[in-house]
């Protein structure tokens, strides 16, 4: 599908488990990164830091155990702040 929200809000729904991009922007993410985390999900930036919506990438999981696990897994690509 290619959306960010709608990958995001699939987590939030028990439909996925995990999900990270790199080059959206905060628009793109902002929502549903509160609902992941309302519905008890977790999200953090690519260095397991809170979220940075400035900083054009993230993660978001069912929990904070497995976005660790993905953080370990992913190598970042750089883009310019929003």
């Amino acid at each position: 599908m290619g959306s960010a929200a709608l990958h995001m809000c699939q987590i939030a729904a028990g439909q996925g488990d995990a999900f990270y991009e790199f080059g959206i922007h905060c628009w793109d993410y902002a929502a549903a990164w509160l609902i992941v985390t309302e519905a008890g999900g977790y999200c953090c930036n690519i260095d397991g830091g809170p979220v940075d919506l400035m900083a054009r990438h993230c993660v978001a999981a069912a929990s904070k155990e497995l976005a660790d696990k993905i953080i370990q897994k992913i190598v970042p690509i750089s883009y310019p702040r929003d």
